[in-house]
């Protein structure tokens, strides 16, 4: 077969590729060229090189949809799922705008310390406030601690009736 035979097979193999895989087309730019590529692949795209980022995994593990405690109202899984959120992401403005706005910063070093959280211990009514046990795994493995962590989130009624995380210990 001549060369200009080949090509035109090739052409015509590489478009019936494309008809048959039709729904599954996804324009992405390649890094590198900043050139436009089609992908008619079905399966999600992965990328190789440099460039490639890492899957890191979940570091919110809590069965939100699982916590059945009587004590824990909806508003308090809010301000937990909220709290959480920041402490996976580091993000402090987020940590701050989770707890009762008069905390100030005494618990920034809390998000020094990367944790896996992996659930919701029972909670505990103690006079007007209840305490809330989340447990999870410690990242930072310094010697001689445990790698096992729990924060207990204290909630308070606000003065509208609404749970704020007063405190975390």
């Amino acid at each position: 077969m001549n060369k200009l035979a080949q090509i035109i097979s090739i052409l015509i193999l590489a478009a019936s590729v494309g008809v048959f895989a039709g729904c599954g087309k996804q324009e992405t730019k390649s890094p590198s060229t900043n050139e436009t590529v089609l992908s008619t692949s079905s399966e999600p795209e992965v990328k190789e090189g440099p460039t490639q980022s890492v899957a890191q995994p979940s570091l919110d593990n809590i069965k939100w949809d699982e916590v059945k405690d009587p004590l824990i109202e909806e508003g308090m899984i809010t301000k937990l799922k909220a709290v959480i959120a920041a402490f996976v992401s580091n993000d402090l403005n987020q940590f701050h705008a989770a707890l009762a706005p008069d905390n100030g910063s005494g618990h920034d070093y809390l998000l020094e310390h990367p944790v896996k959280f992996t659930g919701i211990a029972e909670a505990i009514k103690e006079k007007n406030r209840v305490l809330v046990p989340v447990v999870g795994e410690r990242l930072n493995k310094e010697e001689g601690s445990s790698p096992d962590v729990r924060y207990t989130f204290y909630f308070e009624k606000d003065k509208d009736g609404i749970w704020q995380i007063a405190s975390i210990d």
